[in-house]
């Protein structure tokens, strides 16, 4: 009966023991926390990430991660995901190696490492070495769709985008495509300017444009369109036409090639400048830290004329040791040397912004923002986004970046990067002898007195 009262009781207490780690387990992987007890709060979501995360708790929201096995960027995306995932418990995340599930690469049109495929509610956004101003702001733009329509204008001998080529566009093209962009191409002179068109590209033409088309260029751009121009550099004196379309804008473009005999450093050529100096006060460049190449780029930067309802801004810049040279001639034989009296010393703007805004508001209302007016990108060379250079290095992301300006996609948080912020201590001479005295003398001799005390009372009661 004793031995039956023991099992019984000991039966009871396993019972109750693997109830209460069941509990605890159910309550753990229910209500999950983690505190972040670091000043700048560098280990929790930035509060706009989580309050989207939360807005959207109703819906499922499913991350395909597409990442080499074992690598560190892997883990550190991870644990991104999982702290989104306090903060929204319907959302699902896999990680996937490309080249262990090749079908679902397929699938997903899977070209770059490190891309990240967000779907909720049967629409899907694509993150390239997704930030978490990245991975917010593709939530934003799944929470919030909008169709933009980008028309490419061609006759005019532009980039191709159905060329499949080292010179065609057709990878910008699915790249456009994949950010939920539309795609149209016109002609200006039978199409006019479609409606449904945000932005209009004019990307590398060879030959001017009629005066007619300019002029519908510039209504477009009244009317508060979009407009990305591409200008390569051309025979000297040939090209007025594209001058005198810029000056309208209070842009000035140069009749010159940039030279940076740097780029032959980083294994380039020195008529493809390496650009890696940015105007952090524009949307399109602020926090952009990739460096782009431009081969064969003129230079374009704000007139010295400018136009009072028109704020034309720089944009990117080569380096130091670049310049712009304006001898054509000697240039296509392969000679490049700086001449002061007629070359222009570097940095050379090779990229500029311009946007329309009321002047009256902006007069009665200090700091205005601009108003919904036209905008218009000015980049001195096509080929940057040609099928050759589009993955080189930040090309792709800047022009990415330019296209969803024109487009006033606004669907784009900006979270600043939160970094531990050095706080070095600095002692005076009284401070560093004090800790000196504690550290080296009173501490050490404190413990000393303390054992002694402790083994004397030992053996005084012992």
């Amino acid at each position: 009966m004793k031995y039956l009262f023991v099992r019984t009781q000991l039966f009871f207490v396993s019972v109750i023991l693997l109830v209460t780690f069941a509990l605890m387990m159910i309550l753990v992987m229910r209500y999950n926390y983690r505190w972040d007890f670091t000043k700048e709060k560098i280990f929790s979501l930035a509060q706009p990430t989580a309050d989207l995360l939360e807005e959207l708790s109703s819906e499922k929201i499913e991350v395909f991660a597409f990442y080499p096995q074992d690598d560190p960027a892997r883990e550190h995306f991870e644990v991104f995901l999982k702290q989104a995932l306090l903060h929204h418990p319907r959302l699902t995340f896999n990680f996937y190696d490309p080249d262990r599930a090749p079908n679902l690469a397929k699938q997903f049109q899977i070209k770059d490492l490190y891309t990240v495929i967000i779907q909720y509610q049967g629409r899907q956004e694509r993150v390239l070495a997704p930030t978490e101003e990245g991975f917010t702001s593709a939530l934003l733009r799944l929470a919030h769709p909008k169709q933009v329509t980008l028309c490419f204008v061609t006759g005019h001998g532009e980039a191709a985008l159905s060329q499949e080529d080292r010179s065609g566009y057709s990878f910008f093209r699915d790249e456009l495509l994949n950010n939920n962009y539309q795609i149209q191409e016109i002609i200006l002179d039978r199409d006019r300017l479609p409606s449904a068109c945000d932005v209009y590209v004019v990307a590398g033409p060879h030959r001017d444009l009629e005066e007619d088309e300019y002029t519908l260029l510039k209504q477009a751009f009244r009317d508060g369109k979009g407009i990305f121009f591409l200008v390569d550099p051309m025979d000297q004196g040939t090209g007025g036409s594209f001058r005198d379309y810029m000056d309208y804008f209070g842009i000035t473009l140069g009749e010159d090639v940039i030279v940076d005999k740097m780029s032959r450093v980083v294994g380039g050529d020195f008529l493809v400048p390496l650009v890696n100096q940015y105007v952090v006060g524009h949307p399109i460049t602020l926090s952009f830290e990739h460096p782009t190449f431009f081969p064969v780029a003129r230079s374009v930067q704000p007139s010295t004329k400018a136009k009072r309802d028109i704020r034309v801004e720089p944009l990117a810049l080569s380096g130091s040791n670049s310049w712009a040279e304006t001898n054509l001639a000697e240039l296509e034989q392969g000679e490049a040397v700086f001449e002061s009296d007629s070359d222009l010393a570097g940095p050379i703007c090779l990229a500029v912004a311009a946007e329309e805004y009321d002047q009256s508001q902006k007069d009665s209302v200090p700091g205005a923002q601009a108003s919904e007016g036209g905008r218009l990108v000015v980049v001195g060379d096509s080929d940057f986004l040609t099928n050759a250079y589009l993955d080189l290095s930040g090309n792709k992301y800047l022009a990415l970046k330019m296209v969803q300006w024109l487009a006033k996609d606004d669907r784009f948080i900006a979270i600043n990067p939160r970094q531990p912020e050095f706080e070095p201590l600095y002692l005076k001479p009284r401070d560093r002898i004090l800790m000196l005295v504690i550290f080296i003398g009173a501490l050490p001799l404190a413990i000393f007195f303390l054992g002694a005390f402790w083994v004397i009372w030992r053996k005084k009661t012992g």
